[in-house]
């Protein structure tokens, strides 16, 4: 693949199949130098598709889910502060992370559906909200929250 193939559609296809293809190798690798070591951690290979969710989403999920865990609920005010210290203070609405129970929304509010939003709404994580914020703690390790 030489370096015109990139400027084409085609070219930027191979190397995301490419980059999906080594992210699925890298979970392989991972898991067997884990059992090598003598530990199965019992995670499955992920999918570049499941990958590319977690690293889009993955922090967001782990600090709603931290802050739950550390103070026991969550406010919708408290939701916003976080999504603003990850995108900045124009963040309003992250309508694409809330939805309901089973939507395969990271968070949801527990107010009936149609509701004005206001700072003081209860905000919970769903299942899958869940899943991706342990996921990505699983990932980075090392992590700490600024």
């Amino acid at each position: 693949m030489g370096a015109d193939n990139s400027s084409t559609p085609d070219g930027l296809d191979e190397i995301v199949r490419l980059l999906d293809e080594a992210a699925v190798r890298l979970g392989e690798a991972q898991r067997l130098v884990s059992r090598l070591r003598g530990g199965e951690d019992g995670r499955s290979v992920l999918s570049s598709k499941e990958l590319a969710r977690i690293d889009k989403v993955g922090e967001v999920a782990y600090r709603h889910w931290k802050f739950i865990e550390d103070h026991g609920s969550m406010t919708l005010g408290d939701s916003l502060a976080i999504r603003r210290q990850l995108y900045g203070e124009n963040v309003r609405s992250t309508a694409n992370l809330f939805g309901v129970k089973g939507s395969g929304a990271l968070f949801h509010r527990t107010t009936p559906f149609g509701t004005a939003r206001r700072d003081d709404q209860e905000v919970r994580m769903t299942e899958e909200g869940e899943r991706v914020a342990k996921l990505w703690r699983d990932l980075h390790p090392d992590y700490q929250a600024n």
